[in-house]
């Protein structure tokens, strides 16, 4: 992203994640929004848990969801700590993850 490190005091992804095309600029999207929150910013996000309904509503579309077992790992792994993740049976996850201070 075109901003300096520490810009932000929260960045938030709203059922976005899905569209990133594999794990690995997934990860890259972490790390880049950590390098973006001033210390102590809090990054919230949300999406869906993955299913073959929303599969195939995105036909021809990009559908990559994110398993939210993983989640706490990858997050800590870009930069975050105090991550918190919560799952709403065959529905959704959330999760809030901070930037050190």
């Amino acid at each position: 992203m075109p901003f300096e490190r520490g810009r932000f005091s929260g960045a938030a992804g709203f059922t976005m994640l899905h569209h990133v095309p594999d794990a690995v600029d997934q990860d890259r999207l972490f790390t880049e929004v950590c390098r973006v929150l001033r210390p102590g910013g809090v990054f919230i996000a949300t999406d869906g848990l993955a299913s073959d309904d929303m599969e195939a509503f995105h036909d021809g579309d990009i559908y990559n969801p994110i398993e939210p077992a993983t989640l706490e790992t990858r997050l800590l792994e870009a930069g975050f700590d105090h991550v918190e993740v919560r799952v709403v049976p065959d529905r959704a996850w959330a999760a809030r993850a901070l930037k050190p201070t």
